[in-house]
């Protein structure tokens, strides 16, 4: 498809309802039209199929259009090393939440790559703000495994600090760690060193979970 075709379907599929409600939600600085998430996810599937010249020429301005690119790159069967000068490109355009966990979200690709992603992007520990969440989500989806915890814990201590969504990000994926690995979790969180904002929201997503019991709820009420 050319980039007029892709973008006379992402225009008809826009709703001014949905984009003035996502817009709240999202807090992008980016253009945005309204197109759904499943619209934006079933096009990125097609496109993956049959890119072509699609991560070379098309051109990605728009919230959408740039989810749209990150989300094709993500769901394409190309090698990862392949990827990595277009996703090189893409990052940078980053400006909220949404790009950064949707694009993480179907990137599965990752989890045997979770090494050589780290040695290739540990450099976003030193980027903006969704560049640095970037790097927390990815360690949340593909790296909370017995054998990557310690790694976890290393990184989210290192990026913790000013920026608020990178703080959200990091009290996430500790929360998500409590549900899978809750007593070295609990014991790493006990030995200090985390701020009070992600202290905080940790436990606060922890004790939302369905998947703590009670008694641990209570158990790491007292944390704080």
């Amino acid at each position: 498809m050319t980039q007029r075709e892709i973008d006379d379907r992402l225009v008809a599929a826009a709703e001014e309802k949905y984009r003035d409600f996502n817009a709240r939600i999202v807090r992008s600085q980016l253009p945005m039209i309204g197109v759904r998430a499943p619209v934006l996810q079933a096009l990125a599937k097609e496109i993956a199929r049959d890119s072509g010249d699609f991560f070379t020429a098309y051109k990605a301005h728009t919230y959408e259009q740039i989810l749209l690119y990150a989300l094709a790159l993500a769901k394409s069967k190309m090698p990862f090393a392949e990827k990595v000068p277009y996703l090189d490109g893409i990052l940078p355009k980053f400006d909220n939440w949404a790009h950064v966990d949707m694009t993480l979200g179907a990137f599965g690709q990752l989890k045997k790559h979770r090494a050589e992603f780290l040695e290739k992007y540990a450099r976003l520990a030193e980027g903006g703000e969704f560049e640095q969440r970037f790097l927390v989500v990815f360690l949340m989806d593909y790296c909370l495994t017995e054998e990557w915890l310690p790694t976890v814990w290393d990184w989210y201590a290192r990026l913790q600090g000013e920026l608020y969504y990178v703080n959200m990000g990091i009290a996430w994926g500790l929360s998500v760690a409590l549900v899978k690995f809750y007593e070295p979790t609990l014991a790493c969180l006990k030995k200090g060193g985390w701020n009070d904002f992600v202290l905080r929201k940790t436990v606060q997503k922890a004790r939302e979970s369905y998947s703590i019991s009670p008694e641990r709820k209570e158990e790491l009420k007292r944390l704080l």
